[in-house]
């Protein structure tokens, strides 16, 4: 789709729902658009004229893509919420007496919604309404709100309008090449941004059929490729690893041909296994909740990075430095900074947003990153994350990862200060696939880094992917190499 073709797309008034395979049963577009305009009446009986907004909770599931639908063709912005109440408190809040839709499949959550003031509404079985698609307007609300991982307190709210969102889809179309004929795979949760763009609003812009899975599940994801021939998949690098490694009892499925791996590192070592096993090149890319994706990987195959998320995406412009007006030149690691024709308008509930803070039209990221001489972008971790040592230096934790996950058995590391006697020291806590010494991991970061960025505490165990969590605790990981130089835990 070239720059003129995505104009004339965004020239169009409206958009259906896709085609949805789920649970080896179709749900044809026109079933769940009757659905969803089966439960219009409801909604505009039970939103008061004085809300500014709606909201609901997204589970990967038919019922509630309709729901999402059907409060998209009302003039108010859509709070989106994932199926899990412990997610929904967030800073700012949401304002109370909004009206919370909740799809049937999941009236068990109206409780929640109560006790955190807001105006809950299960929704009644479905029952297909007789107005057309065509007739209904579906994604034409203002805007969506999602969520941030509240990985550093509680979730923030980002509001980012319809516009954006469509006309980030339509990059992703020019991007990968990708037609009515292109079946998307959808195994992200649909209620974050990036599942949202990627999963669920890309088959709707193409008109193309959507295979969504209820949660991700490795086996249940092969069963979903063998099922039918589909072209683009996003996912993470868990998701990817974990594909690699599970054991298969039927033949290798077509994975397919578009596999983008973002919200995190890809390992070499997956990047390898997944190639080996499916045929298929995992393509890095990088992006955010208040923008969604920055970067792609769309090198031919045998051109593809694993170490890099490849370059600037269709109307993005990525620089690195302390200001994006006088930036750094190739070469040199800084601060990620990006310009971008789609971006959230704001942090919060609308119309009371609060601006995240930008330089003439360039937003920053809380990553630091190096661009080399053709543009590829190669992230070294977040700035927030970096940490002085008792020497003076500062450690920026991405650039240690990334040369101990280079052995062919790493399969994950997380490096973190540790409180040494001394002072604070770098440590590193590693998980291999087999028997590997201590002192083979030292090597390859020595021949990789300079002697002040080498780990002075290293360990290697086979418990980081048995953890509960998808990325172990700091202070878990912490405790684990204090013990193994036999230094107790700070009080």
């Amino acid at each position: 789709m070239t720059g003129r073709g995505r104009a004339g797309f965004m020239d169009r008034p409206a958009f259906g729902p896709p085609s949805i395979v789920f649970e080896s049963r179709l749900w044809p577009a026109e079933e769940v658009a009757a659905v969803a305009a089966g439960w219009l009446d409801v909604l505009r009986a039970r939103i008061p004229r004085t809300v500014r907004l709606t909201a609901m909770t997204l589970s990967n599931h038919p019922e509630a893509v309709a729901l999402l639908f059907a409060l998209s063709s009302l003039p108010l912005p859509v709070v989106v919420y994932p199926p899990d109440p412990r997610a929904w408190r967030s800073s700012p809040p949401l304002p109370e007496d909004t009206p919370l839709f909740i799809p049937p499949s999941l009236r068990e959550m109206a409780p929640a919604g109560e006790q955190l003031g807001l105006r809950t509404v299960v929704l009644p079985d479905p029952r297909p309404g007789a107005a057309a698609m065509d007739a209904v307007g579906f994604l034409t609300c203002p805007g969506f709100v999602n969520f941030t991982s509240g990985s550093t307190g509680l979730p923030k709210p980002v509001y980012i309008t319809t516009r954006s969102f469509l006309v980030q889809t339509a990059a992703i179309i020019e991007a990968c090449a990708l037609s009515a004929d292109s079946a998307v795979a959808g195994s992200l949760q649909l209620s974050t941004h990036y599942g949202l763009g990627q999963a669920l609003f890309l088959p709707t812009v193409l008109g193309s059929r959507l295979g969504l899975l209820p949660r991700f599940d490795p086996r249940s994801l092969l069963d979903l490729f063998a099922s039918g021939r589909y072209t683009y998949w996003a996912a993470t690098p868990m998701m990817a690893d974990m594909l690699a490694r599970v054991p298969l009892s039927a033949p290798v499925p077509a994975v397919p041909s578009i596999c983008h791996i973002s919200a995190g590192r890809l390992s070499t070592r997956t990047f390898l296994a997944f190639a080996e096993r499916f045929g298929v090149k995992l393509r890095p890319n990088y992006g955010q909740t208040e923008n969604g994706f920055i970067t792609a990987d769309t090198a031919p195959d045998e051109k593809i990075r694993p170490d890099c998320v490849g370059r600037a995406a269709p109307g993005i412009d990525v620089r690195i430095g302390d200001d994006p007006l006088d930036p750094f030149p190739p070469g040199k690691l800084g601060r990620v900074w990006f310009r971008s024709p789609w971006y959230m308008e704001g942090y919060g509930f609308p119309p009371h947003l609060a601006p995240r803070e930008g330089r003439d039209g360039w937003w920053f990221t809380a990553d630091v990153g190096v661009l080399d001489e053709s543009g590829y972008l190669t992230l070294a971790g977040r700035a927030d994350d970096c940490f002085k040592t008792s020497a003076g230096y500062l450690v920026n934790p991405g650039q240690i990862v990334h040369a101990l996950t280079t052995h062919p058995r790493v399969t994950e590391a997380v490096v973190l200060p540790i409180r040494s006697p001394d002072g604070p020291v770098i440590g590193a806590l590693v998980e291999c696939d087999g028997a590997v010494d201590a002192g083979e991991l030292r090597a390859e970061a020595a021949r990789m880094l300079p002697a002040w960025l080498h780990p002075q505490v290293l360990a290697v165990t086979d418990r980081l992917r048995a953890w509960p969590a998808e990325r172990p605790t700091a202070r878990r990981c912490q405790s684990i190499l204090r013990r193994t130089r036999g230094w107790s835990d700070p009080g």
